[in-house]
């Protein structure tokens, strides 16, 4: 089911347009789970092509998988939100249709930006209208890239994208082509091709970002641009029907920077069937695509045209707002010739430049009735450079075009244009212009009816004129209730206020000016004078939010309100009724206002009433009378009709009693307008006196109306009420004396037939009886109807009413001065009674013209026909050179015929009917036609038609046949099909009428039909009609229009031969053959370069010149032949050549080196390389980039930038970069530059370890034990153990190995003992087995030993170690917070080597060095990337000192060893770097640490590194200072 559209209804609440997302996300379900389709995902980053597609952990990958699936009604297509797709396109073709009830859906899902589709050239496909267009040289096939295709593709909606198409990318595919080279190719962001679909129905594109679109900036209609939807000629038309679009929706979208369009839709292979001017509802209905809406989208620097709308059937384009369009129609951007080309597509020279150099803001181009409202278009550009066009609003081509309720501000040309003989029924109204750059009217050659009423012009000071400054403003038009506001301290002095005398003015206000247009109702308006309450107030930019500013609330506040009109304003009231000529309602205002009974003068209506006035567009209103009502008008319908001033009361009242809504509205009512403070105004209700007879199928004379009927077929009063006409406000009646008959009485003789105006007067007319129709008695000259009619024909076409009687007042009616049908009465004579008289029928000789008499028949019966006795025959004298054609036809039905060829002569094979069934409307004629040149071709005949006393047939014809439809069409046959008929009594056949000539000799039974022997390549139509068995014909069915499909050549041309290559230079060739045959017509050879096919159109004549090849280098060539069906002959035998080499001056000069080597977009693995061009005495061809010493790219860079890949987490590289000329000279490499890999992040591991085995303790003693187990495993890897005595963790850090030595402990004491495994990520197993000892007893020793103090320096030494490593990272943090850092390291860090600290000073410096670690400042990104000289001292220097982790690859370095035995030494060694100044601990007695591990003495190398990283990160900072 096709859905239907209503385009009238407006769009008021709309969503905004903005870059962000303005639509919510579609919501994400499970594949079906609506019950209808399948969802299916696609993730950039997360997804694989080896996926189904169908959940978000199954995504896709690439959009290629899309493209790869048929999709069904219901489907959904959801692209990630953060995913980018480069080198991409969507492409959905008819097999991807949805249905009215299921669209296909794309959209997104998920958080983040819009998912991106970076197309860069990539998409591409073949663009072919199938014929020329509306202007030869407009490029018509070829090459097209799009980000989205939706080719035949309908019931699709698409969604919250971001899609780009930029030339400028690395990986584009045409980057030696600029956007404004003649032969670049076209891109779009989307592309919309109706062809092989028929009627396309219901696209969507909603909430898209389209930017960056980088297309040919000349060509108009290959989808160049941001959005762009044509129609190509279908393969086979016959089959699939014609190509168009029905309910195109396109919203809420924001394009910014493409080009050449904005939004363009309809441009269609069927332009031919448009031009004429007026554009007639069949051609629309036909041929033109319907329902498009262009609503709420925002376009910013589009290079042309922002939108367009072409061959479209009642376009609406509301609330879009457009800035900087035509942005590169200028002198310089638009600056190459463009191809000439023939009727094929084939240049054949060129155009001058400045062909197409034209575009405006938002217009039509070929459409009806289209309607442009609350717009907004900002500074079109260049109309001053180059463009020859420049307004925001363009009524060009086209029949209807309506622009209402818009505002423009800062355009370069005029408001609005007028463009082109073929513009045609244009309404202007309710505008508001602010500042253009010239006079706001440009009528350029337009025609026909042309309106600009209330309007606000406000136009800047400088500008002496209302007209554009360059045109010739020539077309006519009606200018009325305009505001002309021209600012300025002095009057503005306009010239010329008609140029061509074509224009009309009435009612307008002129604000500041010193001269007039003759305008009688001309308001004169001097400076300083309040007309508007704050003029040149509007905005002179698009809205923040980028949408349009509403404004049709009229209680609203809105930015535009300086131009409604100022209290006590002589605009207000000082209007005139305005009807609108083009046949559009004027229902308010610019703010919505309605319109009142008193208009206003300018955009803005008033509610200030100063008089109380009824108006109406349907009632007539004289004075203070109202008429013309329709019968039974209601008071609700009245009022609907009529307009007053807002406030004003109307009463409606019959005599003293008030009517309600339901009340019928009579003559005589009175209509009274009531305002406070007002004294009351009463109209009066005109009853209609209309009681004329407009029209009857009977004879009428004077009052006397004849009417046929008999016995047994008798005339009732309904039916003769039914023959005849009157004003729908008056009645009929038939009496009979006094009484008035019911519709189902026969009339009679003399009885009266009444007609009875609305005010009760009456006209009366006798009725009589007549059955015999005589052509010479009842004629009266000069007279039609109402039974008989002269009438004439030319060949086939259709009867019409002669309307010329002979000049020298003979009786007849004539054509050619003479001839046709009459009396042969005496000169002067209107009508006769002499029964003696023949009738008198010629037709003109030597021409195609037949004349008749012609009976319209009155009542459906049966009827005889006679002439008089000696009839026909010539009637003159001598008559040669021909003969004459009489003939008897009912309606086309031809009943007899004779020839003419002697004069005086009778015809006595023409004979007379007794009977001819006959239908009420049914058409007698008795016809002639000269055969060659008759000199005496006037014929006497006297027709004479006598109804029969018999009961009249059935007369009532079948319903007509619906539904024909045209199948299997080939080139010479079709099957025609039709949906049944009914009758009252029922269809005997049907009949099959192809281009109004019936085709079936005999009544076709069934509902079809086979048509045979058809023309190939034929357009046909064709209607049915049913038949009864009374022969009633129904009327015919609507038409069904096909075309016969073109006979297929299947034969390949011959090969070419003589394939020869010469003229071969360094970088051309010519290629040269011998010519093929066809069996049809050759039209045209391909060449073939490397198998590469490298004409765009088929080469017409024999000879092709090669282009841009290099030198130096072999090409092979082979060529085809193509004729007219795009049949290619096999390739030709291929000819081998090598171009020459270019013999230079040795250049040894090396370019420089290049400069400002940074890297950006570092990642585990890749990251990005770039320079500052190097220069050279000849050229740069390119660059080698160095990573560590080796060139690692294959080929030179030809950018300046390079993307190094395969590089291994967490290291670090060097980086230098050389520039390489033609030569090969190349230049001193680059300063280096340094840059570390991320680290890669792991994923999350969240199993823990095997819990540890077979537990045990061991060397147990008074107060230590050892602890040993089997080790765990771990999925990644065990990072060590925690231990558990007495459920209480005993160990400060992990436990590397499966042993502990238990320590402190209390002799004679049980411990309960349990191990569990850690790994890197902190997992931790279950405790193990518990193990249970219980320590040996000790003798009291009377003398003992004291207790050895055990001091835990665990966490303290890692500490440390964290602060060295972060000493040394003087790239990764900031000079302060390692300063801070060095300041806790020197108090604390020698706590760690004091053998009699306490366990309270090891707690202490553990805290102090663990804060000032958590409070270190990393350094901003951009601080690394800026210091090209930065030197690592810890990497590559054979000199430096080792760091700790450096001692086990110590070769010549010098290492600072400390005294690790714990006597209470410092550290005194040197550094590569300095001394440093930690060194004293407190000295005394050493107490031996019991099993924490050794004292390693790291404070020393700590300190003298950390003065090393100090004394760095001061050096490097200084040195940025001074770069910054």
């Amino acid at each position: 089911m096709k859905k239907k559209w209503m385009s009238g209804t407006l769009a008021l609440l709309l969503a905004g347009t903005t870059v962000a997302s303005m639509m919510p996300a579609v919501p994400v379900q499970a594949a079906g789970a609506d019950g209808t389709g399948t969802t299916y995902y696609v993730d950039s980053k997360g997804g694989n092509d080896n996926n189904d597609g169908t959940s978000e952990s199954k995504a896709f990958q690439t959009l290629d998988k899309v493209n790869e699936l048929d999709l069904e009604p219901g489907d959904t297509v959801l692209l990630k939100k953060g995913s980018v797709f480069e080198d991409q396109a969507l492409v959905f073709t008819k097999e991807d249709s949805g249905s009215a009830e299921a669209p296909v859906k794309v959209s997104t899902y998920g958080e983040g930006n819009r998912p991106q589709i970076n197309t860069n050239g990539h998409g591409q496909w073949e663009l072919n209208y199938g014929n020329p267009l509306d202007n030869q040289n407009h490029k018509w096939k070829g090459t097209v890239s799009s980000s989205i295709l939706i080719e035949d593709t309908e019931y699709i909606e698409i969604d919250g994208l971001e899609l780009t198409n930029d030339r400028k990318s690395t990986t584009d595919t045409e980057k030696d082509k600029a956007y404004n080279d003649a032969y670049a190719m076209d891109r779009t962001g989307v592309a919309g091709v109706a062809k092989d679909n028929g009627t396309v129905d219901h696209i969507v594109l909603n909430d898209l970002y389209i930017h960056d679109v980088t297309g040919n900036v000349y060509n108009k209609h290959m989808t160049n641009g941001g959005i762009y939807f044509i129609v190509e000629k279908p393969t086979d038309e016959s089959a699939t029907g014609i190509a168009k679009y029905n309910d195109v929706q396109i919203k809420n979208c924001s394009l910014d920077t493409v080009n050449r369009w904005g939004i363009a839709v309809g441009y269609t292979y069927q332009w031919s069937k448009f031009t004429t001017a007026s554009l007639s509802d069949d051609v629309m209905a036909k041929y033109g695509s319907s329902n498009v809406v262009i609503e709420n989208n925002y376009l910013n620097h589009v290079g042309g045209d922002a939108i367009t709308t072409m061959y479209l059937d009642r376009p609406l384009v509301q609330y879009n707002v457009s800035e900087n369009a035509a942005e590169q129609i200028n002198t310089t951007d638009y600056s190459q010739q463009q191809p000439r080309l023939d009727a094929n597509g084939n240049e054949t020279g060129k155009q001058g430049v400045g062909a197409g150099r034209v575009a405006a803001g938002i217009w039509p181009w070929k459409c009806k009735n289209a309607i442009f409202q609350y717009n907004e278009c900002f500074a079109t550009l260049n109309a001053s450079n180059g463009n020859g066009d420049g307004q925001p609003w363009d009524a060009d081509y086209g029949d209807g075009t309506n622009y209402q309720y818009n505002y423009s501000h800062g355009n370069t040309a005029s408001t609005i244009m007028f463009c082109g003989w073929e513009s045609i029924n244009n309404t202007f109204r309710y505008n508001i212009s602010q500042n253009e750059d010239m006079g706001p009217l440009d009528p350029a050659g337009n025609s026909g009816n042309c309106q600009v009423y209330n309007n606000t012009f406000y136009i800047k000071e400088g500008i002496n004129t209302i007209w554009h400054y360059t045109h010739g403003n020539g077309g006519p038009v009606t200018i009325e209730n305009n505001i002309f506001y021209f600012e300025g301290s002095t009057p503005a002095t306009v010239s010329n206020w008609n140029i061509s005398g074509n224009k009309t003015y009435s009612n307008n206000l002129y604000y500041n000016v010193s001269s007039y247009p003759n305008d009688e109702a001309a308001v004169k308006v001097d400076a300083g004078t309040d007309v508007l309450v704050d003029a040149g107030s509007g905005p002179s930019a698009a809205a923040a939010d980028k949408q349009a500013r509403r404004h049709e609330d009229p209680t609203a506040s809105t930015v535009f309100d300086g131009y409604k009109l100022a209290e006590n304003s002589p605009a207000i009231n000082a209007g005139k009724v305005i009807v609108d000529k083009n046949g559009y309602t004027i229902d308010h205002d610019f703010f919505g206002h309605a319109i009142t009974a008193v208009p206003e003068i300018g955009a803005a209506e008033s509610d200030a009433v100063t008089a109380l006035v009824l108006r109406s567009n349907v009632y007539t209103i004289s004075g203070t009378k109202v008429s013309d009502l329709p019968k039974n008008t209601t008071v609700a319908e009245f009022l609907k009709n009529v307009v007053v001033d807002a406030g004003v009361k109307v009463t409606i009242k019959n005599g003293e009693t008030v009517l309600g809504d339901s009340d019928i509205v009579k003559g005589g009512a009175t209509i009274v307008l009531s305002y406070e403070g007002m004294e009351d105004v009463i109209y009066t209700v005109i009853a209609s006196s209309d009681k004329e007879l407009k029209d009857s199928y009977y004879e009428v004379k004077g009052t006397t109306m004849n009417v046929p009927y008999t016995d047994k077929n008798p005339t009732t009063v309904k039916e003769m009420k039914n023959n005849i006409t009157v004003a729908d406000t008056a009645t009929v009646s038939v009496l009979n004396g006094g009484t008035e008959l019911a519709d189902k009485d026969a009339v009679a003789a003399g009885m009266t037939l009444r007609i009875t105006a609305e005010d009760g007067t009456t006209n009366d007319y006798t009725i009589g009886q007549k059955n015999t129709y005589n052509w010479t008695l009842d004629y009266v000259n000069g007279q039609q109807g109402n039974v008989w009619f002269g009438q004439m024909k030319n060949g086939t076409g259709s009867w019409a009413n002669m309307t010329e009687v002979d000049r020298d007042g003979w009786p007849n009616w004539c054509v050619n001065t003479y001839y046709g049908p009459g009396i042969d009465g005496q000169q002067g004579t209107v009508s006769t009674t002499d029964t003696t008289v023949h009738g008198l029928l010629s037709a003109p000789p030597n021409t195609s013209i037949t004349t008749a008499m012609a009976y319209r028949v009155p009542k459906s019966g049966t009827v005889s026909f006679n002439i008089k006795d000696d009839e026909p025959y010539l009637r003159q004298n001598g008559n040669s050179g021909g003969t004459v054609t009489l003939s008897l036809l009912l309606n086309d039905t031809e009943l007899q015929s004779v020839t003419l060829t002697n004069s005086r002569v009778q015809a006595t094979d023409w004979k007379s009917f007794d009977e001819i069934e006959v239908s009420q409307g049914d058409v007698i004629r008795v016809t002639t036609k000269s055969n060659s040149n008759p000199t005496r071709p006037s014929v006497h005949v006297t027709p004479i038609i006598s109804y029969v006393d018999k009961a009249a047939a059935d007369t009532e014809a079948p319903t007509a046949p619906a539904a024909v439809t045209a199948t299997d069409v080939t080139e010479t046959t079709a099957k025609v099909t039709w949906d049944e008929a009914s009758d009252n009594v029922g269809v005997v056949g049907y009949n099959v009428y192809v281009n109004e000539n019936k085709v079936n000799d005999e009544l076709v039974t069934g509902t079809e039909y086979d048509l045979t022997g058809l023309a190939e390549e034929t357009e046909y139509t064709v209607t049915v009609t049913a038949v009864d068995a009374a022969g009633n014909e129904s009327a015919r069915s609507e038409a069904a229009t096909f075309t016969t499909e073109k006979a297929k050549d299947m034969e390949a041309p011959t090969v070419p031969s003589g394939v020869t290559v010469t003229d071969i230079t360094e970088t051309r060739a010519t290629v040269s053959w011998e010519a093929s045959t066809d069996n049809v017509e050759v039209a045209g050879y391909n060449v073939y370069v490397n198998d590469t096919k490298v004409n765009a159109a088929p080469v017409t004549g024999t000879t092709y010149d090669l282009t841009g090849l290099t030198e130096e280098t072999e090409y092979t060539v082979m060529v085809t032949a193509v004729d007219t069906s795009e049949n290619e002959s096999v390739r030709s035998e291929a000819a081998t050549f090598t171009t020459l080499k270019t013999e230079d001056p040795k250049d040894t000069e090396a370019p420089t080196v290049p400069a400002n080597v940074r890297t950006s977009d570092v990642t585990e693995t890749t990251a990005k390389v770039a320079w500052d061009e190097a220069s050279d005495n000849v050229g740069v061809v390119g660059y080698n980039v160095y990573v560590n010493e080796t060139k690692v790219n294959d080929e030179l860079v030809t950018g300046t930038e390079y993307d190094l890949t395969g590089l291994t987490e967490e290291t670090e590289y060097t980086v230098n970069v050389t520039a390489v000329d033609a030569e090969g000279n190349e230049s001193v490499r680059s300063e280096a530059v340094t840059f570390t890999t991320l680290k890669t992040e792991e994923p999350a591991d969240t199993e823990a370890p095997t819990v540890p085995a077979n537990v045990k303790a061991s060397e147990i003693t008074y107060t230590k034990a050892t602890i040993a187990w089997e080790a765990s495993t771990d999925n990644v890897e065990v990072a060590g153990y925690n231990v558990y005595v007495n459920n209480t963790k005993v160990n400060a850090s992990l436990v590397a190995n499966p042993t502990y030595d238990l320590t402190g402990l209390t002799e004679g004491t049980e411990y309960t003992v349990t191990v569990t495994a850690v790994d890197a990520a902190g997992n931790e197993s279950e405790p193990s087995e518990a193990v249970t000892f219980t320590t040996e007893k000790e003798t009291v020793d009377p003398d003992p030993e004291p207790e050895p103090i055990v001091v835990d320096k665990t966490a303290l030494k890692e500490n440390v170690a964290k602060a060295d490593t972060a000493l040394a990272a003087t790239d990764k943090y900031t000079e302060d917070s390692l300063k801070k850092l060095q300041d806790v390291y020197t108090q604390y860090a020698g706590v760690l080597n004091a053998k009699d600290a306490t366990q309270e000073q090891v707690n202490e410096a553990n805290k102090a060095i663990k804060e000032a670690l958590s409070a270190l400042e990393e350094k901003k990104a951009d601080d690394s990337k800026k210091d090209d000289e930065k030197k690592d001292d810890t990497k590559k220097d054979d000199n430096q000192t080792t760091t700790p982790s450096d001692t086990s690859k110590n070769n010549n370095n010098t290492t600072t060893k400390g005294n690790s035995t714990g006597t209470g030494r410092t550290n005194t060694g040197s550094t590569g770097a300095g001394s440093t100044g930690a060194g004293s601990t407190k000295t005394g007695t050493s107490t031996t640490a019991v099993k924490t591990g050794d004292a390693t003495n790291v404070a020393g190398w700590g300190f003298a590194l950390a003065a090393s990283a100090i004394a760095a990160a001061a050096g490097v900072a200084g040195k940025r200072k001074k770069e910054d």
